[in-house]
């Protein structure tokens, strides 16, 4: 998952926003308990920089200091205590704020005066308890899958897991479109899956509409759109590179025969398989982005099994049990064969494959009408011919 660097580390660099009736001097008076001697410091955060505004230093046992300065408008700050990694994160506007808490609990410090940093404080409090939960599921999950656990035990469990993200990433984003603060809109945007913002485009127009001066929004949208591009630009290249690569037969060209054994050992030719639009995936169980591919593939089949349509699984593994276990793990539940060769496979120079995975979509008569069909692609093309 892809996220903002913000979040990422909540070492937080984003650049201030504006809120012009918040503009003027500011004053934090706090008083933190078992706060270790030295400096302290505030910082505003920029997309470049952690810029240092204020400095105090802790003297005594007392923990009690205060902080000045002057505000343009409501940003991000944080109160870093020495060189330490601890922190309190704050949505600073003009006027007085106090703030008490222990060193050892500064997620608990009681702020006032600053609706900003009271809301920020919540929503990452309120975060970190999902994401210790999801953290914990998943290690359970993991365990459980190297325990080699049924997929019918295996599978709600899953779901439950992917329903969990799915409430947190609802729960933040519901923060960030009805949040007063341009602050906190920031920030809790920049928790969420890049991606996602990418890909509905009302969640920052929304945002821009409700604070339209907000120079943080206005940073976070640009960095949006250079993310956007540059991952496009990749995107393109590197599909034209694997196009190019991954395979030397090419559309319109009629695939070349072979007859490889199944995990029975029979024989099963690809030329068996004509009258029907044939998926030829090229695959191993050692090879991660295959098995990260897979739920694509079997998505497409499930949709499409009874409209003349099948796939042709040709492993590049070298061992039985793993290549038998990775069907059933990943529920492959179409035909199968390797000679298992690893690279030595005779379809590897038969079909001059240099990566995978691989995969060409075959026509009834046995042409390739697609190749390197990924993710929706897959499914996309096979709503155009059979639908």
């Amino acid at each position: 998952m892809k996220k903002l660097a913000l979040y990422a580390a909540i070492g937080i660099l984003l650049a201030g926003c504006s809120q012009p009736t918040e503009k003027g001097d500011f004053e934090i008076k706090a008083h933190i308990d078992n706060a270790p001697l030295g400096t302290v410091y505030l910082e505003e955060l920029t997309l470049q920089e952690a810029k240092i505004v204020d400095t105090v230093i802790l003297k005594d046992a007392s923990g009690k200091f205060t902080l000045k300065g002057i505000v343009p408008e409501q940003a991000l700050y944080r109160i870093r205590f020495g060189e330490t990694n601890k922190f309190i994160l704050l949505g600073l506007d003009a006027g007085k704020m106090e703030i008490e808490g222990d060193f050892n609990h500064l997620e608990l410090a009681k702020i006032e005066n600053s609706e900003a940093s009271v809301e920020i404080q919540q929503l990452l409090n309120e975060a970190s308890a999902k994401n210790k939960s999801l953290t914990d599921d998943m290690r359970t999950l993991d365990s459980l899958h190297q325990a080699k656990t049924p997929d019918s035990i295996l599978q709600p469990k899953v779901a439950a897991l992917q329903a969990k993200e799915k409430e947190l990433e609802q729960y933040v984003l519901h923060a960030a479109t009805t949040t007063k603060s341009p602050a906190v809109a920031v920030f809790a945007l920049s928790m969420v899956n890049t991606q996602t913002i990418l890909a509905d485009k009302s969640i920052v127009a929304d945002a821009k509409k409700r604070f339209p001066t907000n120079t943080l929004l206005a940073s976070l949208t640009s960095k949006l759109t250079e993310i956007e591009q540059k991952d496009s630009a990749q995107q393109m290249a590197g599909a034209e590179q694997e196009d190019a690569n991954m395979t030397s037969v090419k559309i319109g060209q009629e695939a070349p025969d072979f007859s490889l054994p199944d995990l029975s050992g029979k024989k099963v030719s690809l030329s068996s398989f004509r009258g029907k639009y044939v998926l030829v995936d090229f695959w191993a169980s050692w090879c991660k982005p295959c098995r990260m591919e897979n739920p694509n593939v079997v998505k497409a089949y499930n949709e499409y099994k009874n409209k003349n349509f099948t796939v042709l699984g040709v492993s590049l593994d070298k061992k039985k049990e793993a290549w038998a276990d990775a069907i059933k793990t990943d529920g492959l539940a179409w035909n199968h064969v390797s000679d298992l060769q690893f690279w030595e496979s005779a379809v590897v120079p038969l079909y001059g494959i240099n990566s995978i995975p691989t995969n060409m979509l075959l026509d009834p008569q046995g042409k390739v009408v697609a190749v390197g069909l990924r993710g929706e692609a897959l499914e996309a093309k096979l709503k155009e011919l059979l639908n």
